[in-house]
């Protein structure tokens, strides 16, 4: 069976915050919510902050195609990486070297369409920049409906999350490309594995 270790859990919430909800209040020539689907294929590096031990941190890459609303997670250092299918509803977990692959529910996958702004209410609360790009915050609720503050571009690439004050997901580095069709292909000849259940 394969067990998600706590450094691949981390490499989830992004995976995760695709689906986040809730917030509230708008100004009327404001959007009432933020695209949480990045509206064009995008390559984003991130830094990965844990809850308690900030000198401690990873590095995590994502890469997203809109055409295919596919995204790819790549944690630092590891030899597990994600590849997230929405149109499938499917997140699977792939370990190359030991030739082995877990097939999951996608979370959120139902709330996640592209063109279309996330569902609930959000409050906005301000700008800031991030990676050298202009985001909009809004306060919301994460995946644990813990409140949280996460800046979005005006299309939907997700720079930075905030919880409790403290900065806890950061883009290091955003590419606007295209997405090669095989960075979301599962390589073939893996076995599958069922998802060990707590």
């Amino acid at each position: 069976m394969t067990r998600i270790t706590p450094a691949l859990g981390r490499a989830a919430l992004l995976a995760c915050l695709l689906a986040a909800g809730a917030g509230s209040a708008r100004a009327a020539d404001e959007p009432s919510s933020p695209y949480v689907t990045p509206q064009a294929d995008v390559d984003v590096t991130y830094t990965i902050y844990p809850p308690h031990d900030t000198s401690q941190t990873m590095s995590q890459r994502m890469r997203w195609s809109a055409s295919r609303m596919m995204q790819r997670v790549d944690p630092a250092n590891a030899t597990t990486y994600m590849i997230t299918d929405y149109h499938a509803g499917t997140l699977t977990v792939v370990n190359a070297d030991q030739k082995i692959k877990t097939i999951i529910p996608a979370p959120g996958a139902a709330n996640v369409q592209m063109g279309q702004r996330a569902q609930g209410s959000w409050l906005r609360t301000g700008v800031s920049k991030v990676a050298g790009l202009p985001c909009a915050l809004w306060q919301t609720q994460d995946t644990d409906q813990r409140p949280s503050e996460i800046c979005y571009t005006d299309d939907g690439v997700m720079l930075e999350v905030i919880r409790d004050g403290k900065v806890m997901v950061e883009a290091t580095s955003v590419n606007r490309a295209p997405q090669d069709a095989s960075v979301f292909e599962t390589p073939s000849g893996l076995k599958e594995l069922r998802a060990a259940h707590p």
